[in-house]
């Protein structure tokens, strides 16, 4: 499979008693990338991604700088993007169009929908004025829905986010801790999911906990949460997680991404 490494791991039929759920691995690939090209292991579906070189090192760049300039005509990247994974231009995603501007995300390539598991990427801040936040994508429904977890290096926080009916809102923050990272240097952010349990780590650290389908708080000032936030009227905050997985940032965020695993069980 172009792009990727995987190791499958084949049980008999006496270990499988013990173990009946065998994990898989998926490490993304990037020796054969092109530098200055569109990555061929992600599908860009918002922004500007390009493979850059960090020390001798490909990875995966989201530049920002576009983003102002780009931000109202997200439409034809998402048609183009669609197509190409779904096999049709699907109107729920033509829809949100107009808000995904503010989201570049890209979208992994070739890879099963992510259940339970693991995925953990390297970041490194580069530049942003608006933001600078780098994230794992997750949950990707076919009309566009996501949820993504990310650091904020303008915040210096953890959030978990949902997007669904063309608007982005906020599951958890962190709001007890601040993260100082050091924007020379890589750092890796992990996230796990095990049926509703959803869990995020920041170079090795918890970073945040959450619940996967709970009923939402109060909202600001006490006023009821948005309709949109109760998982009943919500199939991305359903769980069970099912859905693609990529990368994700924010506006005009530059940041340079590498070493994405994914572990299915």
């Amino acid at each position: 499979m172009k792009g990727f490494t995987r190791r499958g791991v084949a049980l008999g039929a006496a270990i499988a008693v013990i173990a009946p759920l065998a994990a898989a691995e998926i490490k993304v690939d990037l020796k054969k990338e092109t530098v200055g090209k569109a990555p061929t292991t992600f599908e860009p579906m918002v922004g500007t991604w390009v493979v850059a070189e960090d020390a001798g090192e490909k990875v995966i760049m989201v530049d920002g700088r576009p983003w102002v300039a780009s931000k109202d005509n997200p439409t034809k990247l998402l048609i183009q993007s669609a197509r190409t994974l779904y096999g049709t231009n699907n109107e729920e995603l033509m829809d949100n169009a107009k808000q995904f501007a503010y989201f570049p995300v890209a979208v992994l390539k070739d890879s099963p929908e992510f259940v339970n598991g693991t995925i953990s990427m390297k970041f490194k801040t580069v530049a942003g004025d608006a933001d600078r936040a780098s994230g794992i994508l997750f949950n990707v429904k076919p009309n566009g829905d996501w949820l993504a977890i990310r650091y904020n290096d303008t915040e210096n926080n953890v959030a978990l986010w949902e997007f669904h009916n063309g608007i982005r809102r906020n599951m958890k923050f962190n709001r007890t801790e601040k993260f100082m990272l050091d924007r020379a240097a890589w750092h890796e952010l992990k996230m796990t999911v095990d049926g509703a349990d959803f869990k995020a780590w920041l170079d090795g650290k918890l970073a945040l906990e959450y619940t996967l389908g709970s009923q939402p708080g109060p909202g600001r000032n006490g006023a009821p949460p948005n309709p949109d936030l109760f998982p009943e009227n919500n199939a991305v905050l359903r769980p069970p997680v099912k859905g693609r997985v990529g990368l994700w940032a924010k506006t005009d965020s530059t940041s340079y991404f590498k070493d994405y695993v994914v572990v299915t069980r």
